[in-house]
Formats: structure tokens, C-alpha cells, sequence
């Protein structure tokens, strides 16, 4: 249900000059989207019809006779003392020559009413239009200055040919001696009436005027507290009651009443019982701080169901109040019942801050649409409606408050570089004052409110809307900490998409010791959808209300937030496409799409030169290929770091990853060839950003650089490449949950295994799609026996994709069925030509044999499988990932001079530096409580900062092996590996086989964690007697060549122990030649190797014999061997 409410405009006198604006435009307004929600404004359910009223009437003539002007009637229907019709009948209406015509006057409700039209329209009307207006009077005469009603209304000009056709317009109006005039300007346009063949004209050119008038009949009463006011008021007497009845007196502003009582009773509410289910009864206003508030009461419908609705309203309709009048204030409306003895009273509290008119974004109205329902209201024996009486009443407690702000003072730490403009608006300090503190904390506490806040006025910064958020009782339960936080809007609220980037001080001042003052700073970017940012837990309630600790000084509380908006510009821009050639076996998102820029301007950087030291500042999000990109930037060292971040905040995706490649630039805008470009990659899920250092500081600031210029510096990152990510979870459909049940450790039967035909052509094809998404694709050639896994040029450049691909996969395999998924034998289709193999036979080759077919991943997919076999080995201590978080928490950085930072900021920025295990951060300089993070009102969630790169920090690719399994045993609680062991050492063993050759070094992969000897050792002493030969032959494909000794030792101690298999010896000494060691093992090797020739006979011994001459030339010991 809509309602009407009217805004009046006022022509001072009837002489004034026509000013061409139309008084009668009818713009609806949306109803309120929740209706049923705390703090609503009952304005914005309304339609607006625009009214104008006119203080007094000096020009016109009578339709008397007199003048000659024209000859009239009148006539009264009356509906009771309250309600009443008037019907003026106007002859020859069309030669009127008189500019104002009213009529006589009559009686409703005890006011004398007339109607007053202007037949060329008033000076406020566009031209052509007809002027109505309905006038009331105090009968006492003008004298009285103090009086006022309410009244519904409905003007009409009636078509006595088709009543259809009546033009009619309905308002209400508070009418006074200032305002006793009101209606519309341009009612209808005056050729509308004027033609004959429309029907208004008729009897020799009479026009037929109606008014149906409703007056409200109600009486007011104002009680002021008068304990919580700390002086005196003349005016308004403490325990004084204005009593208003038909002459009702309305109480003037009164700038400190701070708490007080009004009461309003409506002695014949059924009259307008069907006028509030579109329009609205209001009371005569009460003064609250420096607003001038009233009770409005409407009908409204809510889910299907009729409610009384109440709000409160401060909206001024005197155009000369001043307008950026407001108050913060605390109330509780009331609908009293009557009954004898009756307690069973409706009470609904509320708060927020008032203003006389919404220029400012802040209220002008708050309350309920939803107050009661309205079968509870008017029901015969619910009291609340006794003798068409109802009583509606309002108790508030307005903030005694100061404000003060000044535009670039205060500067946040002094924070404003040599070269920094301050006069740009973009900085200031706002104080903010409380007094009666203790009273608004035990009025909460009485009325048991909780989770209130106080919002102060508004401020301007750099073109936003600044204001403090209060929380005296905190946001927690029970209430323990003081919450402050600082809310930024956009001031023109021209788009939905704003967004800025802040650097905020807020304190709880000392005001005994300033220098004791809580503060605390954090920087965040504010939007639409975050436009608060502070801390819940700022101060404890127990210090603030501490009488000695000096926050609390003669009930007076003071707060101060100093504001550092960042000036910036950004654009986006797209580049022509540039699609890369499809060929056979590459999918759709091969192709390259548009490749695009984001320019990045800030134009007062050395303002946040200092923060940037220890802090960062960070562009809004832009799009790119599907996900949300930012750019980020801080200084380490003297030395300029940059770096691209996806967006990970709740409310993104978190099933899109991508793989982002970028390049960076810092724009030199005097030269640019001298740009300084740097380039790197990020996968949004899997390593979420890399720092690319640029320049040194000082070298950047220098005047003639041409870096900075006019405070601004430029910051561009072009998108090269995007492409979706591979998801290892996704493997999942290529095993059923039968297969992981019927799975064998024997070579020989997993070749035809049914697990091997439950790989289907098109599971296969399902899972070359898969690698395809990460830029890997399945090639044959001639032979479809043989397949073999590429990776794409650009990927294989790129050794964080590789670092993040390796990464994702040790996370994925985290119970042994997904292990078991990439080790079974799979059937592949067969070449070019779409053939299906029918049988998996010996070159089948397993997923994961798929993945070491890769050169530059091989050697960790062989560290990967190492680290399986120790946890089967070691299932109550091992840990397959262990280490993996390695590659997230320790820096790294790839050829460019891209460093990974230990975590990505995940939305606020307004964290603590992450520090690095050997060079700690420079101290910032603040203490623990001014380091804490800030958070929006409505998020729980603290974030956190990257870590920042270290110039000539020695460059290596991200470690990604999990070999940790020895190192960090304790992280990982048991899984179900024992029940898997054997037949994942199977698996893993038949997989290695299938390797050529040992690993060849040096080839450009991530670098591999040590322990490898010590690693196959611990297997080889728990894994089954049958599988050990086939581990021994592997030893020199899956120990570290450094390690090589270490092996050596191990083998030749294993053949020691009295349960070595004979069958072992042969495999021991086959693997002992295959490893590269010096002179010196080799001796140590082959005394040893003397003390098995006595336990040796038959095969064993002649192998002995055959490695000691092996041994002996290794070390240039022939003699030693033959003697």
C-alpha cells in the first residue's frame, strides 16, 4: 500500500513574480522493501503529491457581486462537526478578470475554511495552468500566533457531464497561523476547463468547485525529563504540559531538550480510518535536541496482512530552519491502552540520527510499518481504541553532542611528503563530543538494548561522506568492549560501483594525557557493499568508564578520527583479439581472448609514502577472463613492490580458478621508454599473488625520473594470458566407487586387471580435456602404444604455474583412493585417427605416468611418490603434506624477480606485515593495540597482509615437495593408509618402473628436498619382502644425486642384517653401480663389501666378487681386490 504525504512550498505574496516552477508534479516513491524492519522511513512508503501553500491572501476579490467580477453559491454538507463537503459554484468562470477569486468563508471542526482559486494560476504556476487552494483560519482571529490543526483534504472541479471525467487531488496539511493556506499551484491546465466541449463549464459558464475537509480532532501534551539536561530552559519548564485541543499551541524548537515525553491523543480516529490507508494523521511537532519531531501514523499492508504503522519524523516544513540541523536520538513509541487499570501498553524502541531534511543522507523519518496489527488495534475490547480515542505517545534521549572538523589538520603520523599538496581536500580530522555518557550507557542497560549504535554527523573528504559509528555497548554478549568504527559514502551517489581507498586514524581521546589516548589506524578500500571499517573490541568498558583513567571527564566522552582518502583514477581498456591457432588435441580455452589493460593513477602518492612503509594500498577489483583482479603497493627497503591479487573474499567464487599471467608496469610519464615492465603469473586459488620489486624509492622520487610527477604515479598490469585452472578433484569421475575396491598389487595381473578396463575411450578423453584446462595436452604421433604429455610454451616458462601446479596436486592426494586413481593402468584411445584401444596391455600407462611423461615435472612427481611410499611405510607418523603449506609460507620468486608473499590480503588490507623467518620487517613504530586489524561492523573475519619481498634475496622457484614426512610427523592425525600401504607400494613401484634411466639433472625444475636417502631407507625396512628387489633397482632413479653416498651406505648395511633375502644381493650390488660416487665412498664401499664375502656362497658370492672388482676400480684399489 502506498501512501500520499506532502511537501509544501510557500509564495510569499500573491504579487510576486512568477518564478515558472510547477508545484504539482506527483513523483511516487518505492515503499519500503522490508517492511517489518527496525528504522524505516515512513516517508518512502508514501506517493508524493507536491502541494504549495500561501501564507496569506492580499489580493483577490469576493464573488459577492461586488466588482462585477461574477456571481456565486456555496452550499455545506455536513457529516458531523468534523466532516464536512463544500460545493462553490463559480459563474461565467471563463470572463473572471480578477487574478484570485475565494469564497466565503465556513465553519468545520471550529476553524473557519475557504477555498481560493486562481483562474490564470499563481505566480508559482507554469503558465496555463489553474491555481487551488484550500485556506483555514483560527476563528479567534489573526491575533492568536499559536494555534494549529490537521487536516485531510480532497479539491475537485466535477464534470457534471461524466463524474469519470472529475479532476480531484488529495492531500493533508498541518495548517497554523504561518501556514494557513495550502493546495496546488498547478492543479489543472486551464484549457482543459475552458473548452465547452468537455463538460466543466455549464449553466451560462459556472464551474462546480468541491472540497471534502476532514479536521483532526486531538489534544498534546509535553512532558520534559529534565534530569538529563544540565541547564535550564525558559522556555520549556521542566514538568510543564502543553495541553492542545481544537485551538492547539505547538512548542517552538528548543535546542536543549534532551529527553522529554509527548503524548497524543485523536478523539475521533474512526474519521480517518479509510484516509490513513493512503495518506497519513500527524501530530503537532515537540522539540528534541535541534530537530523539531512528530508522531505520524498510517496504515500499511505487510505480507497480506493490514498494520498500524508509527514512525517519528523530523522533516522541516518551514523553509526558513536552518538545514543541516540534526540529532542522534533514542525513542520508544507507545500505543497506550485505555482500559481501566490496563498495562498491557504496545512499546517499540528505536534509534538514529534525525535531520530537518535528507540533504544529508541521514533521516527524516524512522519506525515501523509493521508496529501492530490493525485488527489488534481496533478491536472492541482490546482497549487501545476506547470512544474513537486512541493515545500514541514518544519518550527520546537526544546526545548532548560537539562537533568540529578541520580539512588537512591533523595529518595522519604527519604523513604528507616535501613534495604532497594540502590543499586538495583528500585529508582531515573530525572531533566529536559526547556529553551525558553515563546516562545513554544505563538507559541501554535499563531498557536492556543491545547492539545500538551512535552514528555522529557527517563530514566531507575528497568528495565522500565521512562519519563515526559508536557502539557504547559494544557488539559482543555480554558487553565487554567500547566498538568505533569510521563509515565512508559516496557523496554524489551516481553508481553502485564506487569505491575508495582510506587510510584512517580513530582514538578514544585521553583527555588528562592525550599521549595515553587508545588509538588504533588500518587501511581499507570502501564500497557499497563495505562502507565501515573499524575495530569491535577498540577499548574495554571497564577503562572507559574508569574515573581516573581519563577518558570519562564530567560524563563527557571524545572521539577523533583522522581521514587519508586516496586520490585516484583508474580505466579499464580491451586490446584487439589475438587468437592463438587451434590445433588437434587443444581445446577451446586455448584461444587467447582479449587481452586487456587497467590503468591505475594515484595522484597524492607521497601522502602515503609513509604508510606504505608498513602498510599497503591497493586499487578496486577489475575484471579479467572471469575473475576479480587488484593491484597491490608497498615499499620494502627503499625499494618500490608491486603486486596482482584475485579477489578471495567470502563472497566470490570458490569453484573458478585461474591461471593469470601479467606484466607490471611502474609509467614513467615524462619518457616513456623508460617504463620499467616486469612480468608474472598467479593461479587465483593455488598461489594467489607474486611481488615483483621494482625500483628503488628514492630513485622513483627523484624530479627528474619522470616516475612522479605532480604528486601522481601510474600503475598499469596487462593481462597476457587467462586461462581456467586444473582442479585435481576433478579426477575424480575417471575411477568408480568399484573400482577403488577391486584394485591388486601384482605387476602382472594389473595389466589386465578389470580396474584397468574400467578407464573407458571417453573417460580417457574426459581426463585429456582436464589437462587440457591447464594448458597440458595428450600427443601420440605414429605410435598409439606410446603416449606422451606436453606441456604448453607458456606454462613451461613459467615456473610458479609449475610450483602451483605441483602444489594442487600434493594437496588433492590426500587419501589413498585419489592416490590410487592416478596409479592404475589406463586405457588410452588410440592416435589421430579417434581408434579406441581395445585392451590395456604393458605400455598402458597410469595417470600419473601421464604427468612424469613431462621432463620438467618428473622429478617431482618421483619426490611426490617417495613421500606416498613413506607414509604407507609410516601411517601413524607420516605425513604426505606436510611441507606443503611450505609453498605458501616461504618466499619465492621466479626469473622475473617475482616473489610469492606469505598471504594474500583478503579484501580489507588493514593488516599487519607478515614477517620473513630470516629479515624481520621494519618496526612500524606502533604499538600492538594501534597494529590490530580492522574489520566492517557486519564481518567477523580479520585479514591479513602479504609478506613483502627482500631486495637480493637469492632467487629460487617456489618449493613444492612434500618431503617433510620425517621433519613434521606430528601434523597429520592417522588416516586410512595402513589398510592401503601394500597395494599402493605396488602401485607406486610398478609406476617407477616405467621410468628410463635415473632422473637427468639439471634440468630446469623445482629444486627437490633433501632426505631422499633416509627416506627410501625407512621404506625398504617396512615395505613387503616381495616388493624390496623391485625398490632396490629404483634407488638411483629416486635418491637425490647428492645423496648418492648416503644410498650407498644404507644398500650395503641392508645386505648386513641377518634377515637379508639372498635373492636382494643382486639387486643391491645392480643399484650400488648405478650410483655416482667419489673415490673416498667407493674405499669405504668396498671394505665393507670384503666383510659379505663370508657369509657369501653360490650366486650371491660371485656377484660379491663381480661389485668388489667394480668397487676396487672405482677407488684405484685393484690390488687390494685380487689379493
Amino acid at each position: 500500500m502506498k501512501h500520499s504525504s506532502s511537501s509544501s512550498t510557500t509564495a510569499t505574496s500573491m504579487e510576486a513574480a512568477a518564478t515558472s516552477s510547477t508545484c504539482s508534479s506527483s513523483a511516487p516513491i518505492p515503499s519500503h522493501s522490508d517492511q517489518s524492519s527496525l528504522g524505516t522511513s515512513s516517508s518512502t512508503a508514501m506517493t508524493t503529491t507536491t502541494t504549495s501553500t500561501i501564507d496569506d491572501i492580499t489580493v483577490g476579490t469576493t464573488l459577492d457581486g461586488t466588482n462585477g467580477a461574477a456571481a456565486e453559491t456555496v452550499t455545506i454538507d455536513r457529516r458531523g462537526e468534523y466532516s464536512a463537503t463544500c460545493k462553490w459554484t463559480v459563474q461565467g468562470f471563463p470572463r473572471v478578470k480578477a487574478r484570485a477569486l475565494w469564497s466565503k468563508y465556513f465553519e468545520v471542526g471550529g476553524y473557519d475554511c475557504r477555498l481560493l482559486i486562481y483562474p490564470k494560476g499563481d505566480s508559482q504556476a507554469l503558465p496555463g495552468y489553474i491555481s487551488i487552494y484550500l485556506q483555514i483560519m483560527d476563528p479567534r482571529g489573526t491575533s492568536s500566533s499559536k494555534w494549529d490543526c490537521f487536516a485531510s483534504y480532497r479539491l475537485s472541479i466535477v464534470n457534471p457531464l461524466d463524474d469519470s471525467k472529475t479532476i480531484h487531488r488529495d492531500s493533508w496539511h498541518r495548517f497554523s497561523s504561518k501556514k494557513k493556506s495550502h493546495g496546488w499551484c498547478d492543479f489543472t491546465p486551464a484549457s482543459t476547463v475552458f473548452d465547452s466541449k468537455l463538460g466543466y463549464l455549464f449553466n451560462n459558464d459556472c464551474v462546480l468547485i468541491t472540497a471534502d475537509i476532514l479536521i483532526l480532532n486531538e489534544s498534546v501534551s509535553f512532558m520534559r525529563d529534565n534530569s538529563s539536561s544540565s541547564t535550564s530552559n525558559n522556555e520549556v519548564q521542566s514538568g510543564l504540559s502543553l495541553s492542545i485541543s481544537s485551538n492547539s499551541v505547538a512548542v517552538g524548537p528548543v535546542s536543549d531538550v534532551l529527553s522529554g515525553k509527548c503524548t497524543w491523543k485523536v478523539h475521533n480516529f474512526s474519521l480517518f480510518k479509510e484516509m490513513i490507508k493512503t495518506q497519513k494523521i500527524m501530530s503537532p511537532v515537540f522539540p528534541a535536541g535541534e530537530c523539531n519531531l512528530r508522531i505520524s501514523v498510517y496504515q500499511s499492508s505487510v505480507n497480506g496482512m493490514d498494520y498500524l504503522s508509527m514512525c517519528l519524523e523530523s522533516k522541516d516544513t518551514e523553509k526558513t530552519a536552518v538545514s543541516d540541523r540534526s540529532c542522534w536520538c533514542l525513542f520508544r513509541m507507545s500505543v497506550l491502552n485505555q482500559k481501566a487499570g490496563g498495562s498491557n501498553h504496545v512499546h517499540r524502541d528505536s534509534y538514529g540520527r534525525f535531520a530537518a531534511d535528507n540533504k544529508s543522507g541521514d533521516n527524516t523519518s524512522l519506525g515501523w510499518n509493521d508496529y501492530m496489527k490493525m485488527a489488534d488495534f481496533i478491536g472492541a475490547e482490546s482497549g487501545f481504541l476506547v470512544d474513537d480515542t486512541a493515545v500514541f505517545s514518544t519518550s527520546f534521549h537526544v546526545i548532548k553532542e560537539f562537533s568540529s572538523f578541520s580539512k588537512n589538520g591533523g595529518l595522519i603520523g604527519g604523513r604528507v611528503g616535501s613534495g604532497a599538496r594540502k590543499s586538495d581536500g583528500h585529508m582531515g580530522k573530525f572531533t566529536w563530543r559526547i556529553e551525558n555518557f553515563m546516562r545513554l550507557k544505563d538507559l541501554l542497560k535499563k531498557r536492556k538494548i543491545t547492539g545500538l549504535c551512535i552514528k555522529s554527523r557527517r563530514f566531507q573528504i575528497g568528495n565522500r561522506d565521512c562519519r563515526l559509528i559508536v557502539y557504547p555497548r559494544g557488539q559482543s554478549q555480554p558487553p565487554c568492549h567500547l566498538s568505533v568504527f569510521l563509515e565512508v559514502t559516496d557523496l554524489r551517489n551516481t553508481s553502485s560501483d564506487w569505491s575508495c581507498f582510506v587510510s584512517h586514524r580513530l582514538s578514544v581521546v585521553n583527555q588528562r594525557m592525550e599521549e595515553k589516548s587508545v588509538t588504533k589506524e588500518s587501511q581499507n578500500r570502501y564500497s557499497k557493499a563495505a562502507k565501515d571499517w573499524g575495530w569491535r573490541e577498540f577499548v574495554t568498558l571497564t577503562s572507559l568508564f574508569d574515573q581516573d583513567s581519563g577518558f570519562l571527564v564530567q560524563d563527557t566522552v571524545v572521539f577523533s578520527a583522522e581521514v587519508l582518502i586516496l586520490k585516484e583514477t583508474s580505466i579499464m581498456q580491451d586490446f584487439t583479439d589475438q587468437d592463438t591457432e587451434s590445433t588437434n588435441g587443444t581445446s577451446q580455452t586455448d584461444k587467447v581472448g582479449k587481452r586487456s589493460s587497467f590503468t591505475w593513477k594515484v595522484e597524492n602518492f607521497l601522502s602515503f609514502k609513509e604508510i606504505m612503509e608498513t602498510r599497503k594500498i591497493f586499487s578496486k577489483f577489475f575484471q579479467a577472463g572471469g575473475c576479480e583482479l587488484r593491484i597491490g603497493v608497498y615499499e620494502s627497503f627503499d625499494t618500490i613492490c608491486i603486486y596482482l591479487e584475485s579477489d578471495q573474499s567470502v563472497g566470490s567464487d570458490p569453484d573458478k580458478n585461474f591461471w593469470v599471467r601479467y606484466r607490471m608496469a611502474v609509467v614513467n610519464q615524462k619518457n616513456p621508454a623508460k617504463t620499467v615492465w616486469k612480468e608474472s603469473s598467479i593461479c587465483t586459488k593455488t598461489w594467489n599473488n607474486s611481488v615483483l620489486q621494482f625500483m628503488k624509492v628514492s630513485d622513483m622520487l627523484e624530479t627528474d625520473a619522470g616516475f612522479l610527477v605532480r604528486d601522481t604515479v601510474v600503475f598499469v598490469c596487462e593481462i597476457l594470458d587467462c586461462c581456467p585452472w586444473f582442479e585435481f578433484s576433478d579426477l575424480e569421475v575417471l575411477a568408480s566407487e568399484d573400482d577403488q575396491d577391486a584394485l591388486t598389487t601384482d605387476p602382472d595381473e594389473l595389466i589386465d586387471s578389470e580396474d584397468s578396463e574400467g578407464n573407458s575411450g571417453d573417460e580417457e578423453d574426459i581426463f585429456r580435456n582436464l589437462l587440457s584446462r591447464a594448458g597440458f595436452h595428450l600427443t601420440y604421433g605414429d605410435n598409439p602404444s606410446q603416449p606422451q604429455v606436453t606441456l604448453r610454451e607458456k606454462l613451461l616458462m613459467d615456473a610458479g604455474a609449475i610450483a602451483g601446479f605441483l602444489t594442487g596436486l600434493r594437496v588433492y592426494l590426500d587419501e589413498p583412493a585419489k592416490v590410487k586413481k592416478l596409479l592404475l593402468p589406463t586405457k588410452l584411445s588410440g592416435g589421430n585417427d579417434g581408434k579406441k584401444a581395445v585392451k590395456a596391455d604393458e605400455s598402458s600407462p597410469s595417470l600419473m605416468n601421464l604427468l612424469m611423461g613431462v621432463k620438467v615435472l618428473q622429478q617431482a612427481i618421483i619426490d611426490l611418490l617417495l613421500d606416498i611410499m613413506v607414509e604407507c611405510c609410516q601411517p601413524s607418523e607420516g605425513s604426505l603434506n606436510d611441507d606443503s603449506s611450505d609453498a605458501h609460507s616461504k618466499p619465492s620468486l621466479d626469473g622475473s624477480g617475482a616473489s610469492s608473499p606469505l598471504e594474500s590480503d583478503r579484501g580489507s588490507g588493514a593488516t599487519e606485515s607478515a614477517q620473513f623467518p630470516v629479515h624481520e620487517r621494519l618496526d612500524s613504530g606502533l604499538d600492538d593495540s594501534k597494529r590490530a586489524s580492522a574489520v566492517q561492523s557486519s564481518d567477523i573475519n580479520g585479514t591479513d597482509m602479504p609478506g613483502q619481498a627482500l631486495p637480493g634475496q637469492p632467487i629460487y622457484p617456489p618449493v613444492t615437495t612434500a618431503g617433510g614426512a620425517l621433519e613434521n610427523a606430528s601434523l597429520r592425525s592417522k588416516t586410512m593408509w595402513p589398510e592401503q600401504s601394500e597395494e599402493l607400494l605396488g602401485l607406486i613401484v610398478n609406476s617407477l618402473r616405467a621410468l628410463d634411466g635415473a632422473v637427468p639433472q639439471g634440468c630446469p625444475e623445482p629444486r627437490r628436498r633433501p632426505q631422499s636417502a633416509q627416506k627410501i631407507a625407512l621404506v625398504l625396512d617396512k615395505a613387503p619382502k616381495h616388493l624390496q628387489p623391485d625398490l632396490v633397482s629404483l634407488i638411483p632413479k629416486l635418491v637425490e644425486h647428492a645423496e648418492h653416498p648416503l644410498a650407498a651406505y644404507a644398500l650395503l648395511e641392508r645386505l648386513k642384517k641377518p634377515d637379508a633375502e639372498p635373492a636382494l644381493w643382486i639387486p643391491v650390488f645392480g643399484a650400488l653401480s648405478q650410483l655416482e660416487c667419489g673415490s673416498d665412498v667407493w674405499e669405504r664401499v668396498l671394505i665393507q663389501s670384503f666383510d659379505l664375502l663370508a657369509d657369501s656362497n653360490d650366486e650371491p658370492l660371485a656377484a660379491t666378487i663381480d661389485f668388489i672388482f667394480k668397487a676396487a676400480s672405482q677407488c684405484q684399489h685393484l690390488p687390494e681386490a685380487i689379493f
